[in-house]
């Protein structure tokens, strides 16, 4: 990232998001929306004709403020609201126990909504915050029916209310058990997922991931009118290289290239090990020109790479030469671009290794094309 701006007089390119966008709403946004007005008119049905003795017109008020309060909310989720999620989940609560205090108190059979506030919250959070939810939902449920029963005069059961308290806590335990299995498999899928597109020793992309990414990258090139720039690496003299140190000191080596081509590149571009010591990165957008100093810069890092091996006492220089093409210049299909930056690849070996070549210079002499 930092070589492109010092070096080279490039700045990574910055996408600027139009502050007045707003991204569409998920579908679990869409879906909790949908339950909480759903809610809302299953608590104005059940309500209805349930013989307690609250006013009518008490009860036709609580649900005037409530649906007040879900129009706000809803405003809210629809302007990407996120910051007091958990203020609202706490509010959502109150909300049904106000409901609840003026449709009859235990005689109410709204607090089963409590179950929905419980298990939404058990899918997005940890036990400890699924278990305050509950805890909360317990003090504000026991309170509202000793009200309602000091209030209206009505008979509360002690036993009901304590078995549906403990329902709250025992269904708090069971989605947080559920939620926290399907996260772990969860994990353990990403993590195959990651191998299976990731060269075990070095750590860049695979060929298998590769192949699936050049067609996004090569349809992203043409959609957006620019370019892409394909870098074929070769570390020169590897077998040899192997040969006298063993394939330890080459595996070592490996990972160390890997590490300059990382340190050299932005994060946008796609670094990949090819096959043995060949490795590939594709570079949007970059001039081929520019492509080629950041060829030459991860050249030139590992030029520098001298390490003592094993019992010799002499420090091994290594270096690696480089093939450079650019699609769609160089060819509108990506694979025959590929096969242009294999054919500069092989230029480059063929007139002394070590050095940068671009398909347009193939035929060249060394001495023309090595940087002053």
């Amino acid at each position: 990232m930092i070589f492109l701006k010092q070096d080279l007089g490039v700045k990574d390119t910055v996408i600027k998001r139009d502050k007045n966008h707003k991204p569409p709403l998920s579908r679990n946004c869409q879906i909790m929306l949908l339950y909480r007005w759903l809610i809302l008119l299953f608590s104005v049905l059940l309500c209805m004709g349930n013989g307690s003795r609250v006013r009518d017109d008490a009860i036709l008020e609580t649900f005037a403020i409530v649906a007040v309060y879900n129009g706000v909310i809803t405003a809210y989720t629809v302007n990407n609201g996120k910051k007091y999620a958990a203020l609202v989940q706490y509010m959502d609560v109150a909300m049904i126990m106000l409901m609840t205090f003026f449709s009859g108190g235990i005689q109410s059979d709204l607090y089963i909504f409590l179950f929905f506030i419980i298990g939404f919250c058990g899918t997005k959070n940890d036990l400890t915050t699924v278990l305050k939810t509950g805890l909360a939902s317990i003090i504000m449920y026991t309170a509202v029916c000793i009200l309602a029963h000091d209030l209206y005069a009505t008979g509360i059961n002690y036993v009901t209310l304590i078995i549906r308290n403990l329902l709250f806590i025992m269904a708090a335990f069971a989605i947080s058990g559920i939620n926290y299995e399907v996260r772990k498999y969860d994990e353990m899928r990403k993590k195959e997922f990651r191998l299976a597109r990731t060269d075990k020793l070095t750590g860049l992309a695979n060929r298998h991931y590769f192949d699936q990414k050049l067609i996004e990258e090569a349809d992203y090139a043409l959609n957006m009118g620019t370019v892409l720039n394909i870098l074929m690496f070769d570390l020169d003299n590897f077998k040899g290289y192997n040969d006298t140190y063993g394939h330890g000191a080459g595996d070592k080596l490996l990972v160390t290239f890997a590490d300059i081509i990382r340190q050299s590149i932005r994060k946008s571009d796609i670094p990949v090990r090819y096959g043995g010591e060949e490795f590939m990165v594709l570079i949007r957008d970059l001039d081929i020109i520019i492509a080629k100093s950041v060829g030459d810069r991860i050249r030139r890092q590992l030029e520098k790479q001298r390490t003592y091996q094993g019992q010799f006492e002499v420090r091994q220089k290594v270096t690696v030469s480089c093939g450079v093409a650019q699609f769609p210049k160089h060819s509108g299909n990506i694979r025959e671009a590929i096969d242009k930056a294999d054919q500069a690849l092989y230029y480059a070996k063929k007139i002394g290794k070590n050095i940068v070549i671009c398909y347009d210079e193939i035929g060249s002499s060394r001495e023309a094309m090595e940087p002053k």
